[in-house]
């Protein structure tokens, strides 16, 4: 982990060297960690789809074959070996945690107290903000992935809404959340949330022509 650390470190110092901004230096650093998760990312979409599918299969195989309990039986073990090989594709997340993790404790240890350009009212960006601008953007920008499910043309077969009162209390979460953090440690929440946003929208588009193709 100390070989990754050091790596991000060099890196996100690199990037001030071309910038001469620490906040923008986070954000390039961002977003390139993610576009080289970004493979693992998607396929771990994929496998949530391919499982989502699964259990609608799964629940109408058990409403055909209700009063035939072999027949049952033999068709749920069929799609139980399809649904281990789906939840294996899931585990692909668990490979990026603790890279993201390595890469929030980069940014929070950076070891100037400096203001940045992208959030001009702040003289530091190692405290948070007091008027509560950082946080409501995050708060606002993490919430993006989650509306494009109710977008028809975005929508992905078996995969349900989030609920509003659920997106409620995730905004509130995430509001309160980023007040606490340094504001090197919010600019970074914003653009991996909004990298996020992107990364679903061409999912869904992917996912959308990918339905259309002939097959």
């Amino acid at each position: 982990m100390n070989i990754i650390f050091n790596l991000l470190n060099n890196l996100l110092n690199l990037f001030f060297s071309f910038t001469g901004d620490w906040g923008l230096a986070i954000v390039l650093l961002t977003v390139g960690v993610r576009i080289i998760l970004s493979p693992m990312s998607f396929k771990q979409k994929k496998s949530m789809q391919q499982q989502q599918k699964l259990n609608i299969k799964m629940q109408k195989i058990k409403e055909k074959y209700k009063n035939n309990e072999n027949k049952l039986r033999e068709e749920m073990n069929k799609q139980s070996a399809e649904n281990a090989k789906s939840m294996l594709g899931c585990l692909v997340t668990l490979l990026q945690l603790p890279v993201l993790f390595i890469l929030w404790n980069v940014i929070n240890k950076i070891p100037v107290n400096v203001g940045t350009y992208l959030i001009p009212w702040v003289s530091s960006i190692k405290v948070s903000d007091s008027y509560f601008i950082v946080p409501l953007i995050y708060m606002l920008v993490s919430l993006t992935p989650s509306l494009l499910s109710y977008v028809t043309f975005l929508k992905i077969e078996g995969q349900a809404s989030m609920s509003k009162r659920n997106i409620i209390i995730m905004a509130l979460m995430g509001l309160f959340f980023a007040k606490a953090v340094p504001i090197a440690v919010g600019i970074y929440l914003i653009t991996t949330s909004a990298f996020s946003f992107f990364e679903e929208l061409a999912f869904r588009i992917y996912i959308r022509k990918v339905k259309t193709v002939p097959q």
